[in-house]
């Protein structure tokens, strides 16, 4: 009992001390934010900070790395009968409730997205006979056309962050899946969710 409080504190503090960061991205750059200031307004002392973390960036990455296995795990989740626009919703709800640390990799941190970006792809792709119905004339258009897709993706889910999140996540998707399915051609809707109409 005594571990499972102390891991709940453990939790507790470091949520304490990533939602201050997250505060301070509002107004600086990552860079510019230091150990004092972050420590300041999450009211912890430094060793407790250092206790977690090597810096203010290693803070950052294990943030990225959570928002990126929450993202990875609604991907690896879908099933045929969800639509897009429902696996889009659960994704731009991820990204809304970390909107800073989202908005902070699709802004300024190029490898991370693009890590995330490739890891995506894969996960989709992984499985050949998802895809072999499809009127893709090789390989190499296959991936040109999950690039074309995933980065407009990206640039949408981009400008909705920095215009203040307007719409609800559900409406993001909305657009996404009327852009998506407008070319019937593309199929993207089928291949993504590993099933057919």
């Amino acid at each position: 009992m005594a571990g499972t409080k102390n891991n709940r504190r453990v939790q507790m503090t470091k949520l304490i001390i990533q939602s201050s960061l997250i505060d301070l991205l509002q107004e600086k750059t990552l860079n510019a934010i230091t150990v004092t200031e972050l420590c300041k307004i999450a009211d912890v002392n430094r060793a407790t900070f250092y206790a977690h973390y090597q810096d203010i960036p290693d803070c950052m990455h294990e943030m990225e790395q959570e928002t990126t296995e929450k993202l990875l795990t609604i991907i690896n989740r879908r099933t045929s009968p969800d639509s897009l626009k429902n696996v889009l919703t659960s994704i731009l709800e991820v990204v809304k409730k970390r909107s800073a640390v989202s908005l902070f990799v699709l802004t300024n941190d190029p490898e991370f997205l693009t890590q995330f970006l490739t890891n995506a792809k894969n996960e989709i792709l992984k499985n050949d006979h998802e895809i072999k119905t499809f009127p893709f004339k090789n390989k190499t258009e296959e991936h040109y056309m999950f690039e074309y897709c995933l980065n407009g993706i990206i640039g949408a889910v981009r400008y909705w962050l920095k215009t203040g999140l307007k719409e609800s996540p559900e409406e993001l998707a909305s657009y996404i899946d009327k852009w998506v399915y407008g070319d019937e051609q593309l199929h993207f809707r089928s291949v993504v969710l590993r099933g057919k109409d």
